[in-house]
């Protein structure tokens, strides 16, 4: 729940962004405000003195406080708040805790990704920013709130709304893999896949990217082999993709799984039929799996951890300029 401070500063930083209040407009008075908001003047003279603090507004003795410009000036950034990624499932480890980020000379801080909006007051302190790792859909509340109180935000592999972002370049990367499988294993190749969903938007543009990368390398598709499912009964749906793909007489040589969970399950499922990765058919996957190691004939688009560090360093050295961030980078095609 937000703190009436944090509410009566949400009010008139509203108010300002969306030209209600104007600069040089004289904002309702501290005893006006009090009544609106069933809240004493000391609240309201918190939340008026953040946003004098932070530019938006200034005081003239005897005359009343007024707004003074409509956005806000960042300063120097001396606190970063980091937002893991939420996944469903113990095994998913945020990227960020993969990322050496403790020579930035700034303050580093997690806050658990279920209490964001709890934190709210605490992310929205002066001379601070955020990086969330892969944020889900219901998350964007709190993301919005942070980008109304004009606090730098970037996201990991999520591209959301205009935000500052870094993400994997689906095309490149897929484009180098698949040309990689064709090589290996034939024309002939086998696609296995979830499908889009409002959790998982970026599934779509890898849907593409891997069709478009298909069509131009010439590969042909058999709609038996290109399976996409919702996976709500994980079990159930990695056997039927077991039975088209491993099944019968003809098998594909080449296989690409898009998703990192569905990879081993698959792998494994394949083993039941007497079929081993990189023996019976080549085998791509869009991310590294550490378990598949050491299998001839896989190769494993492992994400670039080190080029995500340094890219991170770049948007801190430049968020001040208030300039879009937007960073696409290739995955390093791992062949085993």
């Amino acid at each position: 729940m937000l703190s009436k401070t944090l509410i009566v500063e949400d009010f008139l930083r509203t108010e300002i962004t969306r030209g209600k209040l104007p600069v040089g407009k004289k904002i309702p008075s501290r005893s006006q405000l009090c009544r609106r908001f069933n809240c004493s003047r000391t609240t309201v003279e918190r939340a008026i003195a953040i946003l004098v603090r932070d530019g938006l507004l200034s005081g003239m003795k005897g005359s009343g406080t007024y707004v003074q410009n409509d956005h806000l000036t960042r300063g120097e950034i001396r606190k970063l708040k980091l937002i893991p990624y939420l996944g469903n499932n113990p095994d998913n480890i945020s990227d960020l805790s993969a990322l050496n980020l403790d020579n930035l000379q700034i303050s580093i801080e997690w806050i658990p990704a279920k209490h964001g909006m709890e934190n709210l007051e605490l992310l929205c302190q002066s001379g601070t920013a955020v990086i969330a790792d892969r944020p889900k859909v219901f998350q964007l509340p709190l993301l919005e709130k942070l980008r109304k109180h004009d606090i730098p935000v970037l996201l990991l592999n999520r591209d959301y709304d205009g935000f500052d972002h870094i993400i994997t370049d689906p095309r490149s990367s897929i484009r180098e893999g698949i040309s990689w499988l064709l090589i290996e294993a034939g024309r002939d190749i086998a696609f296995v896949s979830r499908r889009p969903t409002v959790s998982r938007p970026y599934i779509a543009e890898r849907l593409l990217s891997f069709y478009e990368s298909a069509i131009e390398f010439g590969a042909r598709l058999r709609s038996d082999w290109c399976l996409s499912k919702k996976f709500d009964d994980f079990t159930g749906d990695v056997a039927e993709i077991g039975r088209n793909l491993f099944g019968s007489p003809q098998i594909p040589k080449g296989i690409f799984i898009l998703n990192q969970e569905i990879a081993l399950p698959v792998v494994n499922c394949g083993q039941g039929y007497g079929l081993t990765p990189g023996k019976d058919y080549k085998l791509l996957t869009f991310d590294y799996i550490p378990k598949l190691a050491g299998y001839p004939g896989i190769a494993m688009m492992q994400q670039p951890e080190l080029l995500y560090e340094k890219e991170i360093r770049r948007w801190l050295k430049n968020v001040n300029e208030k300039r879009a961030f937007h960073s696409a980078l290739k995955t390093e095609l791992k062949i085993q």
